[in-house]
């Protein structure tokens, strides 16, 4: 049984007992709707800004934001290191190319 086959029984059980009729079904549907509405806007204007969802969300999303753990960086900043890495004894520094390559590019006419 739909809303509309429940109203119409109930109608005719009020008019059998001589009472008055049940309200339509969907009849204040439209007036509770700009109720919410209203009271929507009025909440709106008196709540202080900073209580409205948009900013409770953005400090809840800052606040879990700032709880996690940080990830490693991908790369090793040797700026960032308070020690610095010192060749072991008795071991010489590279400098990256040996010293024949670098006497070679020199002689080289082209470059």
């Amino acid at each position: 049984m739909n809303a509309s086959q429940q109203h119409l029984l109930d109608a005719y059980r009020a008019a059998q007992r001589g009472e008055a009729p049940p309200v339509q079904p969907g009849a204040d549907t439209v007036r509770a709707v700009l109720e919410v509405l209203l009271w929507r806007r009025f909440t709106s204007v008196v709540t202080d800004p900073a209580d409205r969802f948009p900013a409770r969300a953005l400090r809840a999303v800052r606040s879990l934001g700032a709880s996690l753990p940080r990830p490693r960086p991908l790369h090793h900043d040797p700026s960032a290191s308070a020690t610095i890495a010192r060749p072991a004894a008795g071991h010489p520094v590279r400098t990256g190319r040996p010293a024949e390559a670098d006497a070679r590019r020199a002689a080289s006419p082209c470059g």
